[in-house]
């Protein structure tokens, strides 16, 4: 039985797109809107000097990473992945956080 269950995850988690198998899911969110939210995330996140590499939409290590730092400093919960109230946060929060030598 418990080989039966391996292998039925193995093949649902192999049928997902990949951010849905990773714990960054974007809750049934349209893939361009997701796109939209990451390379919003990832511009926010440059100008602020946390180097999210180059805003391309794809949420990789460097975003990660980037998203990470910013969640610490800004005092919010650590778990490196976009979302609505992530970017919301980047655009609204007052005062403004900042990494690397900006102020």
């Amino acid at each position: 039985m418990t080989r039966i269950l391996f292998a039925s995850t193995l093949l649902l988690t192999a049928a997902m797109p990949a951010f849905a198998a990773s714990k960054c899911d974007p809750r049934g969110m349209p893939p361009d809107a997701y796109t939209g939210y990451v390379t919003d995330a990832q511009e926010q996140l440059n100008e602020r000097g946390f180097n999210a590499g180059t805003a391309d939409g794809k949420p990789g290590s460097r975003t990660q990473a980037a998203i990470r730092a910013y969640q610490k400093k800004a005092g919010l919960p650590v778990d490196g992945c976009v979302s609505k109230e992530l970017v919301d946060h980047l655009h609204f929060a007052q005062p403004k956080v900042y990494g690397g030598s900006k102020r």
